[in-house]
């Protein structure tokens, strides 16, 4: 059986490539959290990848760095197809991680974006508590 996927939403992997966010440590706090749990396999890390491309050398084959960890959900036509369709996410990048989560039964989200919060799917705002959440 596959441990409970956590979703490093763009927000948090945005904060968490740049030193200079004034985001970044607790984003960086909360991630290394999750890598404790990670490594005991009580969770899997994931990302979309429309989200991790920025970040990624992805010419390269080596996979290094903060996002070593992080399993890519790769976004199909039809992924985007439904996010072009959702009328109620503010933008086109939230209901792609929206219709992600979904597909890929995401339950739970590191995020500093607090619109998740009120989403209509299991996900809790990992961070919310302690600040790292917006």
């Amino acid at each position: 059986m596959n441990p409970p996927q956590v979703l490093i939403e763009r927000t948090a992997v945005e904060a968490l490539c740049d030193p200079a966010s004034e985001y970044h440590q607790r984003v960086t706090d909360a991630y290394l959290a999750l890598l404790d749990e990670f490594e005991d396999d009580h969770l899997l890390l994931v990302a979309v990848g429309d989200h991790l491309r920025p970040h990624r050398e992805w010419h390269k084959f080596v996979r290094r760095g903060p996002l070593a960890p992080i399993d890519t959900l790769y976004v199909g036509h039809q992924h985007r197809r439904v996010a072009r369709r959702m009328t109620t996410a503010p933008d086109f990048d939230t209901a792609l991680t929206l219709v992600m989560c979904q597909r890929h039964k995401v339950a739970r989200m590191l995020t500093l974006d607090s619109y998740f919060a009120k989403s209509d799917l299991d996900v809790n705002v990992v961070g919310d508590d302690d600040g790292a959440g917006l």
